[in-house]
């Protein structure tokens, strides 16, 4: 029976090319690994992985009509590479192995989200004569072009609460969203009654919805119960205009730029069940009343060759 430890006769490093870990959809990812024997060893198998975890929540109701979130957690192993062992290494020396792992573009890349989470890793196993397997584990950073998602920036803007002014976006700079590039544009106002606002803000927001939990189709009309989750993230906010009063047929342009993340979570997504959305929202505080908003869909991509910092450790030793 095979013995899983990290207590070996030998020392394992992973390095990964590019070495940030970093890697764009499609593209291939450089996996070299370097076996130090502290006494005489003998490695007689070697396997390189490419992990995916797909986490995400939904919604699941109850006999008594209730809704409360589920998880859903899938590990999927997309590539298994087995490579040369080494075979006998004296105590001292070294050995080094190298691999080139493909990256599948089917759209489901790194995504950091509240209800969604897609996790990429490449991970080691080495097997020695005497039946100990190592294992070491790589987390990577997938990019994307957001191209399952590509459709969001051909439909229209969506306002609401729109009886007493009109919001139109004008010259804005692009609707696809790239990490550290600002999106910058003129707001204009139409008022069609008198109002006293308390401010005008533009707003870069992150939407991610579940169409339904595991098993099921996709179905947009599905309610809590049937499946359906949403979560909004407003990620950055320009302050417009100031508060003041508008006369009715008065129209006002507001020029405004809005800082994007230089790390974005995620890209644009819509593949089977999952959707993230990225939108560019303006929102008209008024007092004592619903808030005038105008929300118009933009493409986000993270294939940019940008590292980012993801908030988790970069390597792993698993047992």
């Amino acid at each position: 029976m095979a013995v899983t430890t990290t207590d070996t006769a030998v020392q394992v490093s992973v390095e990964l090319s590019p070495s940030d870990g970093v890697v764009i959809e499609g593209n291939s990812l450089g996996v070299t690994v370097r076996i130090t024997a502290l006494r005489p060893a003998l490695i007689d198998r070697a396997e390189f992985s490419l992990i995916r975890k797909v986490n995400y929540t939904y919604g699941r109701g109850n006999i008594y009509g209730g809704v409360f979130p589920a998880r859903e957690r899938t590990t999927e192993l997309l590539t298994s590479v087995s490579v040369p062992a080494p075979g006998a290494i004296p105590a001292g020396q070294s050995r080094v192995l190298t691999q080139s792992l493909a990256i599948p573009s089917d759209g489901l890349a790194s995504v950091r989200g509240d209800l969604i989470d897609v996790g990429w890793s490449v991970k080691v196993v080495l097997q020695t004569a005497n039946g100990q397997v190592i294992k070491r584990e790589r987390l990577i950073d997938v990019q994307s072009w957001g191209q399952t998602s590509a459709t969001d920036i051909g439909h229209p803007p969506v306002g609401a609460h729109l009886d007493q002014v009109a919001l139109e976006f004008i010259a804005l700079s692009s609707r696809v969203l790239e990490p550290g590039t600002p999106l910058t544009g003129v707001l204009r106002m139409r008022a069609r009654d008198d109002l006293n606002t308390r401010g005008v803000r533009v707003q870069l927001v992150r939407c991610e919805e579940v169409w339904g939990g595991p098993g099921q189709a996709a179905d947009r009309d599905a309610s809590e119960s049937e499946g359906y989750r949403h979560s909004e993230a407003v990620m950055a906010t320009a302050l417009a205009g100031p508060a003041g009063a508008l006369t009715a047929g008065t129209v006002v342009n507001l020029p405004f730029a809005v800082e994007t993340p230089a790390g974005l979570p995620a890209p644009s997504l819509s593949v089977d069940n999952l959707h993230v959305r990225w939108e560019i929202r303006a929102v008209l505080s008024l007092a004592l009343r619903p808030d005038p908003t105008l929300a118009l869909d933009l493409l986000a991509v993270t294939a940019t060759r940008q590292p980012h910092d993801s908030g988790r450790p970069g390597l792993l030793d698993t047992d």
